[in-house]
């Protein structure tokens, strides 16, 4: 179900977001295993309390919300940037604000960290290991399986 849910989800986005070049998680795991290829910025839009249960090695987060040109006094010129989110919404966005800014190689994380996470692929908190992802919302708790997903008790302070 989850499964089938997350390929919906992967298939409204490329039709919202046609002009947003999708990179797969494996397709991404492969990049950041090549190096011998430039390694890409691996940018975060998620809330703060999301990025703190779990993100991507390496991963800078910004804010949603952030202006395309902010964000790009970050990247030095040239350098291939990944956005991801939960599902993909908020990082297609962020993607297709870099690339009208001008930035030229920008995808999003197709599926973002649901898909990254369920496929078992390596997630980190605070530079050690962490194999939860923060769920976002009620959709998200549907998109992710429950072996990967942050309980909602343990999110509330």
């Amino acid at each position: 179900m989850n499964a089938a849910l997350r390929a919906l989800a992967r298939g409204f986005m490329r039709v919202c977001f046609p002009q947003v070049r999708q990179l797969p998680a494996a397709q991404l795991a492969a990049w950041l295993a090549d190096h011998s290829r430039q390694r890409p910025l691996l940018l975060d839009v998620r809330q703060p309390e999301e990025f703190a249960v779990s993100h991507l090695a390496g991963a800078l987060r910004v804010d949603f919300s952030s202006r395309a040109e902010d964000v790009l006094k970050q990247v030095p010129p040239g350098q291939p940037i990944v956005c991801y989110c939960s599902a993909g919404w908020r990082s297609s966005l962020m993607a297709r604000r870099l690339t009208r800014a001008g930035h030229g190689e920008v995808f999003n994380l197709e599926g973002s960290i649901f898909d990254w996470a369920s496929e078992g692929r390596p997630l980190e908190c605070n530079g050690q290991p962490a194999h939860e992802a923060h769920p976002f919302n009620w959709l998200g708790r549907l998109l992710l399986p429950r072996k990967v997903r942050a309980s909602v008790a343990s999110l509330r302070h």
